[in-house]
């Protein structure tokens, strides 16, 4: 068996849990240069900031529905 094969059999077995904790090992181990980071880190006031914001938009229906959002998403990334 191969090393390849053999890890592939380990995550087959492996819960959602620990799958997360292996892809966040492998986000750490591939960005650690924080300049490779694929999407900006956020500390938690910007986080609630964007969510209070995002909440009152939502009250004053700037929505769009899920249907809508999922077409852009296939024709933009082919999924």
């Amino acid at each position: 068996m191969s090393t390849l094969e053999y890890t592939i059999s380990m995550l087959e077995t492996m819960s959602e849990d620990k799958l997360r904790e292996v892809q966040k090992y492998i986000q750490y181990l591939i960005f650690k240069d924080m300049s490779d980071m694929p999407m900006e880190s956020f500390n938690e006031d910007v986080i609630v900031r964007q969510l209070t914001e995002s909440m009152k938009k939502s009250d004053m229906g700037a929505t769009t529905s899920a249907d809508i959002v999922s077409q852009r998403m296939k024709e933009k990334y082919a999924i």
